[in-house]
């Protein structure tokens, strides 16, 4: 996945096998840090992997937050599997984990990961630079997540 351009277009360019690594070694820490973290998603037919998403700590616009993300492989682009995932995420920050609310954000130009975002509640807050780029900033607050579901 790191290595496809039209992947990794928008998620921070393609990066080496040595920018790879780093990445996962990244990821699992974060894991013993937090307890939490990205997951893997594979296809359930073939157990291939599909792509990664969950829950990170990240700084955004200038704050610390916990931001829901996914990227998948473009052989799994249209199926739903990015809502899914950021559905699962939601799930997981605030019954699991109890947080009051989380982010996500994309580039301006990204419109499929705004939709994705819109679907499973988001609304856009505010446009920010993130990685020298100009991003769109998404929240949803645990209250009004569970408003929406009747939770």
């Amino acid at each position: 996945m790191h290595d496809d351009a039209q992947v990794m277009a928008t998620l921070g360019g393609v990066r080496s096998a040595a920018q790879s690594r780093a990445a996962v070694d990244a990821w699992i820490a974060h894991w013993g840090e937090y307890g939490f973290g990205l997951w893997i998603a594979r296809d359930c037919e073939t157990g291939a992997f599909a792509g990664r998403g969950g829950l990170q700590h990240t700084v955004v616009g200038g704050r610390a937050e916990v931001e829901v993300a996914y990227g998948f492989a473009a052989a799994f682009w249209g199926r739903g599997l990015a809502t899914e995932l950021a559905a699962a995420s939601v799930r997981a920050g605030f019954e699991t984990l109890g947080l009051a609310d989380l982010v996500c954000f994309t580039l301006v130009t990204n419109r499929a990961s705004q939709r994705v975002m819109e679907k499973v509640g988001f609304r856009f807050e505010r446009e920010v630079v993130h990685a020298n780029l100009p991003h769109r900033l998404y929240r949803l607050a645990a209250a009004g997540w569970r408003d929406a579901a009747g939770r």
